[in-house]
């Protein structure tokens, strides 16, 4: 039997309509638009450990929901995470999917490169061009405070900044898009 005998449904025996439950459009929580109740153990189990790099990525996510007046699940935000592609800093794309409800799947979120600690952001817009373009910031210190933390320190640093004044953690600044932009 070659490849194309062995993966094509019809030929395999297997129906093409989806199954109900998880695997139909609209069967799991991201895109039902649930949010999971306990953040801390989706992160967990979703990234395997809690660290501040996807605490810090949740709660920009959260931030974002509120400052575009959106819920959770919804797909509307479109999200570009600027980390040096390496982890930790890659983890903080996690924290924003749980923080959010977005997906890398959908596209609604996903990572450019950046060389530097100091080039860290986050760029949020609305995915119909309305409205402001965000820049979510973490602050210097606070990322130099994070950076290659001990495999000890992970939980509380995490349950830190999972406390902390978000204005200690990052700013956001709003950008108007330019017109062409639109």
């Amino acid at each position: 039997m070659g490849f194309s005998e062995k993966h094509d449904p019809q030929r395999a025996g297997h129906s093409r309509t989806r199954p109900a439950g998880d695997a139909a459009v609209g069967g799991n929580a991201y895109k039902q638009g649930q949010e999971p109740e306990d953040w801390w153990s989706e992160i967990k189990r979703m990234h395997g450990h809690v660290g501040p790099w996807n605490v810090l990525g949740w709660r920009i996510g959260k931030a974002a929901l509120r400052e575009f007046d959106t819920k959770w699940g919804r797909h509307e935000l479109d999200i570009i995470c600027y980390v040096p592609l390496k982890t930790p800093y890659s983890c903080m794309a996690d924290g924003l999917i749980i923080g959010s409800g977005n997906a890398m799947g959908w596209l609604d979120i996903r990572l450019a490169e950046v060389a530097s600690l100091d080039l860290i952001q986050v760029c949020i817009h609305r995915k119909n061009g309305t409205g402001p373009i965000l820049l979510m910031k973490p602050h210097r210190a606070y990322l130099q405070h994070i950076d290659a933390p001990k495999p000890e320190e992970l939980e509380k640093l995490s349950r830190e900044c999972s406390t902390m004044k978000e204005s200690d953690v990052f700013e956001i600044q709003r950008v108007t898009a330019s017109k062409t932009q639109r």
